[in-house]
């Protein structure tokens, strides 16, 4: 059986997951191509216009799929840790990118809960191994090779390994001809350190992934970036610092994405060795409009050069490359402490916003 996965959304923070769990199922998963101009335009022509970018990009993948696959696999996310939830566009999934999927191409779904704890998570995965002809056992080593291939990849992004890197162990599994990611293969990952450099400024790139590794709905800003900094991303902020860096909220947040956005922000924003933060949002993001804004205070506070790019599918890539040498421009000048000469206070380059 061949089960296209759209390359959007939850393609970039859990596809390893699913990965590990059809393999274990002797499944093949399919992804879409990259994201190109003409994947877009069918997203657009598809998707609502008060949906997001991200959204658009799926549904413009949904309908690129490979033609010879025989189902769509899209998962619901309620929630990836307890007491949180996920987005209210990601808990609309998928009936909200219906109209998107081919005609006559069935949709698999199940709902990834994992609020309620692991053994729930399980007893879905159970059912959805029933739907798909396997048994209760087959299902449930499907679902312990699943965790194991994604904490692999995320233990992979905290040392500092790229996306695109990390996502090769990954990508191949499940094909006839797929090695797989065997035990010896899997390594020992090792912390990543921030130390100072004399030439490059770090920059702290804080967004959801599925924006920050979406190089044609970002404008292929990575690239861009990695030309003139060193660049640290909230993947490579290990869990118990992010939950650290949030015990003095007032109350906790309950969105899984915004909590890791804000830790990971507030982390890099009071160490001495990233110059600048930079927060990726795309337009009508509803929780961004909140983490984004904490974030800014708490960078004003440590006197941390801090900008909010938002994007969405009218954003040109002039604008974006003007607004970022602007911003690496000024670290420069108070890195080399020329911001008292040329008339700059802390507080005017501590934020660039909208």
């Amino acid at each position: 059986m061949k089960i296209g996965f759209p390359r959007a959304m939850f393609y970039y923070d859990t596809f390893p997951f699913w990965a590990g769990y059809f393999e274990a199922l002797g499944i093949e998963l399919k992804v879409s191509p990259r994201t190109n101009r003409e994947v877009l335009e069918r997203g657009l022509k598809k998707a609502s216009d008060e949906t997001c970018l991200p959204i658009k990009l799926l549904s413009g993948h949904l309908a690129s799929l490979p033609s010879d696959v025989e189902a769509v696999f899209l998962p619901r996310m309620v929630s990836i840790e307890k007491k949180t939830y996920m987005c209210p566009k990601i808990l609309g999934l998928p009936e909200s990118v219906l109209a998107s999927v081919p005609e006559g191409l069935p949709v698999i779904s199940v709902d990834i809960n994992w609020r309620e704890g692991k053994a729930q998570v399980q007893k879905a995965l159970e059912k959805l191994g029933e739907q798909l002809g396997k048994s209760k056992g087959e299902a449930r080593r499907a679902f312990a090779k699943a965790q194991k291939y994604q904490q692999v990849y995320e233990e992979m992004r905290r040392s500092g390994q790229g996306f695109e890197e990390s996502m090769r162990y990954f990508e191949g599994l499940g094909k006839p001809d797929g090695k797989g990611v065997s035990d010896a293969g899997l390594g020992s990952y090792g912390g990543s350190h921030l130390t100072s450099s004399e030439r490059l400024p770090t920059i702290a790139l804080i967004g959801h992934p599925y924006l920050t590794y979406e190089s044609y709905g970002n404008l292929n800003l990575l690239s861009k970036l990695k030309a003139k900094a060193k660049l640290v991303f909230m993947e490579n902020v290990e869990q118990v610092q992010i939950e650290d860096h949030l015990k003095d909220l007032r109350k906790p947040l309950f969105w899984s994405q915004g909590k890791r956005l804000l830790g990971a922000g507030h982390s890099y924003a009071i160490n001495q060795y990233v110059d600048g933060v930079i927060y990726l949002s795309c337009f009508g993001c509803g929780t961004d409009s909140m983490t984004q804004d904490m974030l800014a205070r708490r960078a004003r506070t440590h006197h941390k050069p801090y900008m909010v790019l938002t994007l969405d599918e009218h954003s040109g890539e002039a604008g974006v490359i003007t607004r970022v040498e602007a911003f690496l421009d000024m670290i420069e000048r108070k890195r080399i402490g020329l911001s008292n000469k040329s008339g700059y206070s802390s507080s005017s380059i501590g934020e660039i916003n909208r």
